[in-house]
């Protein structure tokens, strides 16, 4: 054989450069960020976190991407230019845009909410003209969470265009969740407990609450108790879908790990909330579940959170919710006077109540006599922070939410699968607008990321059951869409 040929036919089996460079350079970076986490040198791990989410940017598809940042929005770095995660979608979305004018697509990224995205927007950036002197730093910070929730809103339903998108979406969720899951159970059973030096410091409890609550990534039981209901619905639904006995068990350990996070949190507000969505549920699914293996589900849900808790809570790990419900008078000066800090907000909210006081909550120090300035209440903080406008813009989005999945649920017989997760995406709906009645979102740090992604999921899903339904109009005879995703999650 002659060497030329040879040669050849070496080159044409040899991996290209880029093959290589995308196993190399995050296995490299992997191991550097590995070991400045055991020898941990805070700007080191800067840097090596900035050079990870870019090359993780620009290395991956831009859809494929989107499914790994649902993984690692949860544990943001703050870097010397922002965060993890604002850095990351800033990379994603200019690594998409560019993608798309090279190709010579036209870039679209209308979608039906974009209105009242639009005033809200607007309320957040004329917010910011009440901002006082020397906060303009942590309210831009806000501003910013703000913009990235967006634009990730923006990216999920621009890159996702088929079932298996969103499977993809889901199944990444999903690993996010567990990782979660694993860090709360850590912290629950080592209380006050470092778990990775400058990345995941555990919440210290107030001196009033000797208990551990779980708050994992989040550092914030209340929004780490919603998560968990929402892959405590999304896991049951994957669940009933799936035919592969290990992804079932793979999912049941997921279930089981979700709900007893959701146990330690201890979340009165939580629980009711989930208790209505699981009624909501039931009138929704009416046609749609198999009625028998919903309940089946639900008791089994049930069961676990009943046992978990007992078991928790005769061992000291986590309070008593049943006790906790019996004490809801609230002491003036504990660190929950939430009464105190509602009034007090409230009147303030008053003093510009059309375009509020700036996109981040700050009463002064002595201004109340708790130790916090939470509101516990969505609707009053968007009050305060972005007045009536942003409040107006942010209740036209939820109806919209609520409008474009009713209509989903309706014309999506033709996709098993897709009709039935709508189902599960608005009862999350439910659960979010009962439980922000007591509790804030926005006053977390990443948690708002991952509810943007949940609205680009109502809309996503919608827009994939439309296409389904305008392809099988063009195509008489031609097999339902729906027919390929059943029995497969």
């Amino acid at each position: 054989m002659p060497v030329a040929e040879s040669v050849r036919r070496m080159k044409d089996k040899a991996p290209s450069f880029m093959t290589i460079l995308k196993v190399v350079l995050p296995v490299g970076l992997g191991y550097l960020l590995g070991s400045a986490i055991v020898n941990p040198y805070h700007r080191t791990i800067e840097i090596l976190v900035g050079f990870f989410i870019a090359a993780a940017a620009f290395l991956i598809k831009p859809s494929r991407a989107i499914a790994a940042f649902i993984v690692i929005f949860l544990f943001p770095a703050h870097l010397s230019i922002g965060t993890s995660n604002t850095v990351f979608i800033l990379i994603l979305l200019s690594t998409w845009v560019a993608q798309q004018v090279i190709s010579g697509q036209k870039i679209t990224v209308r979608t039906p909410l974009d209105l009242p995205i639009v005033v809200m927007a607007a309320a957040y950036l004329l917010s910011l003209s009440n901002v006082p002197h020397g906060l303009y730093g942590v309210n831009l910070r806000g501003l910013t969470v703000f913009l990235t929730s967006v634009a990730i809103y923006y990216l999920v339903v621009n890159l996702t265009n088929d079932t298996a998108g969103i499977r993809r979406l889901l199944w990444a969720g999903a690993i996010g969740a567990a990782i979660m899951a694993g860090i709360g159970l850590y912290e629950v059973f080592n209380p006050g407990r470092q778990l990775l030096p400058y990345f995941l410091i555990m919440r210290e409890a107030p001196s009033d609450v000797p208990i551990v609550r779980a708050g994992s990534g989040f550092r914030n039981s209340s929004v780490l108790s919603q998560y968990c209901l929402f892959y405590i619905l999304a896991g049951a639904f994957m669940f009933t879908r799936e035919t592969s006995r290990f992804l079932r068990t793979v999912i049941a350990l997921l279930l089981s790990a979700s709900l007893i996070i959701f146990v330690s949190t201890a979340m009165r507000g939580a629980l009711l909330a989930g208790a209505a969505g699981l009624v909501f549920l039931v009138w929704r699914s009416r046609g749609i579940f198999d009625t028998r293996k919903l309940v089946i589900v639900v008791l089994a849900c049930a069961v676990v959170f009943l046992v978990a808790h007992q078991v928790l809570n005769t061992a000291g790990f986590v309070p008593n919710i049943w006790g906790r419900f019996s004490e809801l008078q609230q002491k003036v000066g504990s660190h929950v006077d939430r009464v105190a800090v509602m009034r007090e907000v409230f009147d303030r909210s008053m003093e510009h109540p059309f375009i509020g006081h700036g996109p981040v909550i700050h009463l002064p120090r002595g201004f109340v006599t708790v130790r916090s300035n939470n509101p516990h209440c969505q609707y009053l903080l968007y009050l305060y922070t972005i007045g009536l406008l942003g409040l107006a813009g942010f209740i036209w989005l939820l109806v919209g939410l609520f409008r474009l999945s009713s209509q989903s649920i309706r014309r999506g017989d033709h996709n098993k699968f897709l009709q039935g997760l709508m189902v599960i995406l608005q009862t999350f709906l439910v659960i979010f607008v009962l439980h922000e009645t007591v509790d804030d979102y926005s006053s977390s740090f990443n948690y708002p990321l991952f509810i943007w992604y949940t609205f680009a999921l109502v809309v996503t899903t919608r827009n994939v059951l439309l296409r389904e339904a305008s392809a099988a109009e063009q195509v008489p005879g031609a097999g339902s869409p729906g027919d390929l995703s059943r029995g497969r999650s």
